[in-house]
């Protein structure tokens, strides 16, 4: 399920990178007021006569104008439009699971689809309360929240995957770069990086070319997006940026470096991990 979970002064303040005015503690600027309680929709899934086809047909046109409607809201730059849009993104969904309730499956789907359905409605839940916990400075939860919430995500959309509704399962943390360059490549060098701070600029190119001279796949990670970092800081307790990682197909990040590292360094330790 796709949403737009894109909370760069969050996610700064996670990795223990300066947020400057959006510091996490007390009232957020602008004095808006707390984030309203708010109920998960039910979830009930009709089961009727129909194909696996008709089912995925409509899923998908649901799943469609979610994504659709996501994409239209802008991404939070600040604290203060991150409490403001993020919580239309998890109402969106919300809405979206509803409808998807509500559309007839196969007697032989019922139970995977109501596994897809609570598989998303808590990757809402927990987003909503990782926001709560954000707003009351509790990074630590917010960063362990967000983990789990995208472990959920990808649950769900495993199972839509599985029954064609692949609309449903775009923006999981296997739909990033990351995942896409460890399809390619054995070893990939992965850099954690905040695209405003000057000595990330530095560990970027270093560790791009690090990985060049050993062979291994490349990829950057901004900290600004907080689906792609999601793995990395629920597997590996990252807490800071610049951070260079060795990572393997087969055994995760093998190597870590905080902050600034040189390329030969960088290319010892991706020869070391592809042995």
């Amino acid at each position: 399920m796709r949403i737009r979970v894109l909370v760069p002064t969050a996610v700064l303040a996670v990795l223990g990178v300066a947020v400057g005015a959006f510091a996490f503690s007390g009232t957020p600027s602008g004095g808006e007021e707390p984030l309203p309680v708010h109920k998960p929709a039910p979830v009930t899934t009709p089961v009727a006569d129909v194909k696996r086809s008709a089912w995925a047909k409509q899923a998908n046109t649901i799943c469609a104008n979610l994504n659709d409607e996501t994409a239209a809201i802008p991404v939070p730059q600040s604290r203060t439009e991150l409490l403001t849009r993020l919580p239309l993104t998890l109402d969106a969904a919300d809405k979206a699971i509803a409808e998807l309730a509500q559309v007839p499956v196969p007697a032989a789907d019922a139970k995977e689809v109501k596994l897809m359905l609570a598989s998303y409605t808590r990757f809402v839940t927990l987003e909503r309360e990782a926001v709560t916990a954000l707003q009351s400075g509790d990074v630590a939860k917010f960063a362990e929240l967000t983990g789990t919430a995208f472990r959920a995500n990808d649950r769900g959309n495993t199972i839509a995957r599985s029954l064609g509704a692949d609309e449903c399962a775009v923006g999981g943390t296997d739909d990033t770069e990351l995942a896409r360059q460890l399809k390619q490549h054995k070893v990939v060098v992965a850099v954690l990086y905040a695209p405003d701070a000057p000595l990330d600029s530095l560990a970027l190119a270093e560790a791009r070319a690090g990985a060049l001279m050993a062979g291994a796949g490349y990829v950057s990670v901004d900290v600004y997006d907080a689906k792609a970092i999601a793995r990395l800081a629920a597997e590996y307790s990252i807490r800071e940026a610049p951070t260079v990682l060795v990572i393997t197909r087969a055994k995760g990040a093998v190597s870590t470096f905080s902050g600034w590292v040189d390329r030969d360094t960088v290319a010892q330790a991706a020869d070391n991990a592809a042995v």
